[in-house]
């Protein structure tokens, strides 16, 4: 107890501006890992909505099912092996950058 009062009436010790200071420099931290932290969670909610776009492509084109945005066309793919070589009609299918063929029914 003797030692508690003797800091508290004592004149050493931090100062005002001391504890100014280090109050100054926690803010300035809290802020910016407040920055830091609101950053990154727009980055994570940008790549769910890149994910979910992704995905969403994804399955019309596995599906073959033609959605708004979808384009469908018409080619011909050139096979080649070891042994034989051969052209195919296909249907060329593409949404969202994503590009997928199957065999023409034709």
């Amino acid at each position: 107890m003797k030692t508690i009062w003797k800091k508290a009436v004592s004149r050493r010790g931090e100062t005002l501006a001391g504890i100014l200071v280090a109050i100054l420099i926690i803010a300035v931290s809290a802020a910016l890992f407040a920055t830091m932290y609101s950053a990154s969670m727009n980055i994570n909610l940008a790549a769910r909505r890149e994910d979910e776009e992704f995905y969403e492509a994804v399955g019309f084109l596995e599906k073959m099912e033609t959605a708004e945005g979808t384009s469908s066309s018409k080619g011909e793919v050139h096979y080649k092996s070891a042994n034989s070589e051969q052209d195919v009609e296909v249907e060329f299918l593409t949404q969202s950058g994503l590009t997928v063929y199957r065999e023409s029914a034709s």
